[in-house]
């Protein structure tokens, strides 16, 4: 079986209520040795790494500064997640962001692509489909503004790197060639508290170049929202039982030209298996 390193940044978890810890174990039993890149915080969250890296031999942690001269585009986000990418050792390396989460019954499936792809030389790495949880574990949505597919495990040591503000990878610039995971991210970025929402867009708009008042925001109710009837991976069990932020089928719906263009796309996608206009890091081969 190839090696896998995995690897994550992270920087103000506790304060940014991001579910890292779960995020790292979701991920860890896949992994031969997991880089943690923790950002300069002042919440807590070294203590977090460090307590996390002494109960798992296979994690280690590095410390690095994020800057905020010169930001735009989230460049910090690509330059942190290389800077942990550089330092893995494994044939393959498995990104996984603060707010995500693997479920292990996708494993197998994970294994069994990987074995397949490695000894193809023009395959670069897998794809994994999104689930994006939205103001409750019980909803998710979907819509143009939210990525279906997205490679996150791929061959190390082909100039791989993250691109923009690393939602994706690269190879020397170029799309990456990828096949099928049969595998699922699972995204809970905004599973969030009112309160919580508007502290992470303030925080997260300076690696943007902008300056964002921290205060309360609420979410809107959007096509494309459904129930989640499936199961969520089990690190996140303990968190899927707490009182859900805001009730999604509650909130007030927003017309503008995104919420158009969504509609649409969906009324597209029921009928053609494809996404017109789709923005892709990767090529299927």
């Amino acid at each position: 079986m190839p090696s896998i390193s995995g690897f994550t940044i992270v920087r103000n978890a506790r304060r940014l209520h991001y579910p890292f810890e779960q995020s790292v174990l979701s991920a860890l039993p896949l992994c031969d040795e997991f880089i943690i890149g923790c950002g300069d915080s002042d919440d807590g969250t070294r203590e977090l790494c460090a307590t996390l890296a002494e109960a798992h031999p296979k994690i280690r942690v590095f410390d690095s500064v994020w800057t905020r001269a010169s930001q735009s585009g989230g460049f910090q986000l690509k330059h942190q997640s290389d800077l942990a990418l550089h330092r893995c050792q494994g044939d393959w390396c498995l990104y996984i962001q603060a707010d995500e989460a693997l479920h292990e019954g996708d494993f197998p499936s994970i294994r069994a692509a990987l074995e397949s792809a490695h000894p193809r030389a023009e395959v670069d790495g897998l794809v994994f489909d999104y689930r994006h949880f939205y103001g409750s574990y019980g909803y998710e949505i979907r819509g143009r503004n939210w990525y279906r597919k997205e490679v996150r495990l791929f061959k190390n040591r082909r100039g791989i790197e993250a691109f923009r503000d690393a939602q994706g990878f690269r190879r020397n610039g170029e799309r990456l060639r990828a096949v099928k995971s049969g595998a699922r991210v699972f995204h809970y970025g905004y599973v969030r508290t009112p309160e919580s929402l508007g502290t992470k867009a303030s925080e997260m708009a300076q690696w943007w170049g902008v300056n964002h008042e921290a205060k309360p925001e609420t979410l809107h109710r959007h096509v494309g929202l459904r129930a989640f009837r499936e199961t969520h991976p089990a690190v996140m069990q303990e968190l899927t039982q707490l009182p859900n932020p805001f009730d999604p089928k509650a909130c007030t719906r927003k017309w503008d030209r995104g919420e158009i263009k969504n509609a649409l796309t969906l009324a597209w996608e029921s009928v053609f298996p494809f996404r017109l206009g789709e923005f892709r890091n990767y090529d299927l081969v």
